[in-house]
């Protein structure tokens, strides 16, 4: 009869966890959670500009605004996988402090198997947030034109205005009252063509709708009735500060 050793139950070592919620789990929250972040990033102009006090410059308040959403949005990318490992890390420590230090430590690479299958997709980030059109280009386009507007040096130009307005693919999501259109200008040193600058909501109010350009008009009789604008805007973005309306 063989001699079966005793095994006392209360110091039987822990059976081995299953490794398969601690391979998959970890990468896939971090995922999740980087993709929030990314949400929030994109979110951020308009709900600073909902929290923005009404006073000063509408164009000031936008331009700080996506400043701060672009700033985010190049952290976040330049450094996505620093953030998305440190998110596995963390997701993964959590989900393991129950565990026994000695199974802890046997299973403490499963978190980062599928690391690998994840890092292409935020690597293929860079070259976008480091391109011309990119966050981190606008984030100092933009700090450009706030300096602009603070040391009172925008461009200015004596102009009538189209009547026809667009809205801007750029300044996208504005909460109410903060809505960008796109309108073009006229001047004689402007060409037949004209330039295309970005009006805030705020400033439409100072606009004389009777006043405006009909396209397809303007350069085929005389101009009577067109109301001219003395517009300052910014020299990047062509976003107007002010439009003030002149005797021509």
């Amino acid at each position: 009869m063989p001699v079966v050793p005793y095994i006392n139950p209360s110091k039987t070592p822990p059976l081995p966890p299953d490794t398969l919620p601690l391979t998959l789990l970890p990468p896939l929250l971090a995922f999740g959670g980087f993709g929030g972040l990314w949400l929030a990033a994109t979110a951020l102009p308009p709900m600073l500009l909902l929290i923005c006090p009404a006073q000063g410059s509408p164009a000031l308040a936008i331009l700080r605004a996506y400043w701060a959403g672009y700033l985010f949005q190049a952290v976040l990318g330049l450094l996505s996988p620093l953030i998305f490992g440190a998110f596995i890390a963390l997701i993964a420590w959590l989900m393991s402090r129950k565990l026994d230090p000695k199974t802890r430590k046997e299973v403490r690479l499963a978190p980062f198997l599928l690391t690998p299958l994840f890092l292409p997709l935020f690597v293929a980030m860079m070259p976008g947030m480091l391109s011309a059109d990119g966050p981190l280009a606008l984030c100092d386009l933009a700090q450009a034109d706030i300096q602009q507007i603070e040391a009172g040096e925008t461009r200015r130009m004596t102009v009538f205005i189209s009547g026809q307005s667009h809205p801007d693919p750029l300044f996208t999501d504005q909460p109410e009252g903060w809505q960008v259109i796109r309108r073009t200008i006229f001047s004689p040193g402007a060409g037949r063509s004209g330039i295309t600058l970005r009006f805030p909501e705020a400033l439409e109010s100072t606009l004389d709708p009777e006043g405006f350009v009909v396209i397809g008009r303007a350069y085929d009789r005389n101009w009577d009735g067109v109301q001219w604008y003395e517009v300052s805007y910014t020299s990047n973005f062509r976003l107007v500060v002010s439009a003030e309306p002149v005797e021509n």
